[in-house]
């Protein structure tokens, strides 16, 4: 089993395990945060914003915490476990995979301690409020995109498209039933991938399929519907690298992030051809799932559940949004 990395400030040489927090002897709120771990991309980038918008919180309004992250989810039920041994006032849970830490947050819930889930959701359990940026209308908003690009080639007839998903949690499936709900039918998916969110996944992917499958199939794909702007970089780089003989007629790119490098591909992809477009899914999103977990220390009555706005982001806007307050706040660490 991999080891538990949580940001830390004391050891419990019991269990093992690291906290980043504050305590003294007097009692105070103790909010948990757990999260999955990563060392790159936008999972740690989304754990430095937690982890920032946390010890601010704590330092402002005198509450104590313990910010833990865990690779897999049986680490991060150890985690739940441990957190709710120090009587904690509410934990945030963001799960590796929901399915598999429906026992754990069902024991956080049983306890009597609020629970929210962020970004992954956990079906059989009532949590005290679920956030997510709203994968739904990121779909949606993806399907009536492709629909007006592909206008006159849909009036036509069939659309061949390739999807590369994320992985088995709710988000994948939220964001392609979403594009399914307003794609037009006309639109025809001939494969589908699921990458585990890696630009080197995709990327091998995509090299694949243009590597065995036959010219008719790889020139009759005409868009690459994606859940994560890191599974474009993996793609664009396999496009820039195929030599073979099919003459690629890919002309529409989506993703979902709208980080800085995916800003780069407007200017200059080096694939020729082909368009993008993206969604805002910002790191600081996290931010919002502190602040919520605030909320529920003061005693505040919290929704059950919170949708953080998505923006579309191409050729068009994309200038503008690099001067909004979104972007600026999520490269602000």
């Amino acid at each position: 089993m991999k080891k538990i990395t949580m940001v830390a400030l004391s050891l419990i040489a019991a269990s093992g395990m690291v906290f980043f927090g504050c305590s003294d002897n007097k009692k105070k709120a103790l909010m948990g945060v757990i999260t999955p771990s990563a060392d790159h991309g936008f999972t740690a980038e989304s754990i430095r914003h937690g982890e920032a918008q946390t010890k601010a919180l704590a330092e402002k309004y005198g509450f104590d915490y313990r910010y833990m992250t865990a690779a897999e989810s049986g680490e991060q039920s150890n985690a739940i476990e441990t957190v709710l041994g120090m009587k904690p006032s509410v934990i945030i849970l963001w799960p590796v995979t929901g399915d598999e830490l429906r026992s754990a947050a069902q024991s956080v819930t049983d306890a009597g301690v609020p629970l929210i889930v962020y970004d992954r959701f956990i079906d059989g359990i009532s949590p005290t409020a679920e956030i997510s940026g709203d994968n739904v209308a990121i779909g949606e908003g993806a399907g009536r995109y492709f629909n007006t690009y592909f206008a006159s080639d849909l009036a036509a007839g069939p659309v061949n498209y390739l999807e590369f998903k994320g992985d088995s949690s709710t988000v994948p499936m939220e964001r392609t039933e979403g594009f399914l709900s307003t794609a037009n039918p006309n639109f025809k998916l001939v494969q589908s991938f699921v990458t585990n969110w890696s630009q080197q996944t995709a990327m091998e992917q995509m090299e694949s399929y243009l590597n065995t499958k036959s010219t008719a199939e790889i020139e009759s794909i005409k868009a690459i519907f994606t859940h994560d702007d890191e599974i474009v970089f993996g793609i664009v780089e396999a496009l820039k690298n195929y030599r073979g003989p099919a003459k690629l007629n890919i002309k529409l790119i989506s993703g979902v992030s709208g980080g800085s490098g995916f800003m780069e591909l407007f200017e200059n992809s080096g694939v020729k051809g082909v368009d993008f477009m993206t969604y805002t899914f910002s790191p600081s999103m996290m931010r919002d799932a502190i602040d919520l977990g605030y909320r529920v220390i003061k005693g505040e009555k919290v929704d059950k559940i919170y949708k953080i706005p998505t923006q579309m982001i191409d050729k068009t806007n994309y200038k503008p949004y690099m001067e909004s307050d979104i972007y600026k706040i999520r490269y602000s660490l």
